[in-house]
């Protein structure tokens, strides 16, 4: 793409079909929690938690595989996890602290705490410089085995504290949303190919780092499926699935990096964290921590406090962008 116009245009129509795609797989997971009758715990931690993500993995591998930008990709993942806290701290300020954060489930502060855990093990592998073991590396496989060791974990809390007279039956025939979600899924893996190209060209044409582009742009695109399902779900009073759509994606965005890393073939994907990437990794981890904090606030009275903290979270999100920008520039 030659021309900044170009790939200004480019971006936009890439991000309209990811933004719909997005939308679509997460009304088709939520389908398929009533048909396959997986119910909404473990189909909203998981399925449409990954649905809602697709458009930030398959821009990833795209990113990594075909355009050689490392630092649009972790940009992504490390921006796409501080938007969704941000997003998830404006519902909080527009419904309500205590609704969107007050829970008494079992599965969600393992949640929360495995998401954080995750970004955890992204940044220590990234400051080591990791090692490459064959087609992956030693912190993408450190980041798999806790996302796939955690989300267990979330999953027998869930079931173990579930009355056995509500586990989800099914619901008639899931086909037609199992074609659906396929279809949906189709057009976002085509759409990111473009995003992923359009996002790296506008980084070159302006001189942008293609590392802030990943945190603000492509995040911002990404994390609209995930967005939506957040508000969507606040609006309908389903609190639950707000925290869990939002630090399931969290989670399942840094998970992606050990996916990346396989099409990466110049070494391991976490070793070309810079500056900007710690920077943007620290938010994520302040933002997703301050939220647990919260939501902690409500079964431990010497946190009350902490809930005073929420109209800060847009602030340091924004803060945190002029931050990443400045060093991405340097």
């Amino acid at each position: 793409m030659e021309s900044l116009t170009g790939a200004i245009l480019v971006f936009i129509v890439s991000s309209a079909f990811v933004i719909a795609a997005g939308v679509n797989l997460a009304r088709f997971g939520d389908e398929l929690a009533e048909k396959t009758g997986w119910g909404h715990l473990w189909v909203g931690t998981i399925l449409v938690a990954i649905a809602t993500s697709l458009p930030e993995l398959t821009v990833n591998i795209s990113a990594v595989a075909f355009e050689d930008s490392p630092g649009l990709a972790l940009g992504n993942v490390f921006g796409a996890n501080m938007m969704n806290i941000f997003v998830m701290g404006v519902v909080a300020l527009l419904f309500g602290v205590r609704n969107v954060w007050a829970t008494d489930s079992r599965d969600i502060p393992i949640l929360m705490l495995v998401a954080i855990g995750l970004v955890v093990v992204a940044a220590a592998m990234g400051a080591s410089g990791d090692v490459r073991l064959g087609p992956a590396s030693l912190g993408g496989l450190l980041i798999a085995v806790t996302y796939i060791a955690g989300m267990r974990a979330v999953y027998k809390a869930g079931r173990d504290g579930m009355d056995p007279e509500d586990d989800a039956k099914p619901a008639g025939s899931a086909r037609k949303a199992w074609i659906g979600f396929g279809l949906a899924a189709l057009v976002v893996i085509v759409a990111a190919r473009y995003l992923a190209a359009s996002a790296e060209s506008i980084a070159e044409i302006t001189g942008i780092s293609a590392s802030f582009i990943g945190v603000l742009l492509v995040s911002l695109v990404t994390t609209l499926p995930e967005g939506s399902v957040t508000i969507a779900a606040a609006m309908r009073k389903s609190y639950g699935i707000v925290v869990g759509n939002v630090y399931g994606s969290c989670a399942f965005n840094v998970f992606i990096i050990s996916i990346s890393d396989l099409f990466y073939a110049k070494g391991p994907l976490s070793a070309a964290m810079g500056g900007e990437h710690f920077a943007a990794a620290a938010a994520a981890f302040g933002l997703m921590g301050m939220g647990y904090l919260i939501m902690r606030s409500f079964q431990s009275p010497a946190l009350v406090w902490v809930r005073r903290l929420t109209p800060a979270i847009p602030v340091i999100y924004v803060g945190a962008l002029y931050f990443v920008f400045t060093l991405g520039q340097r």
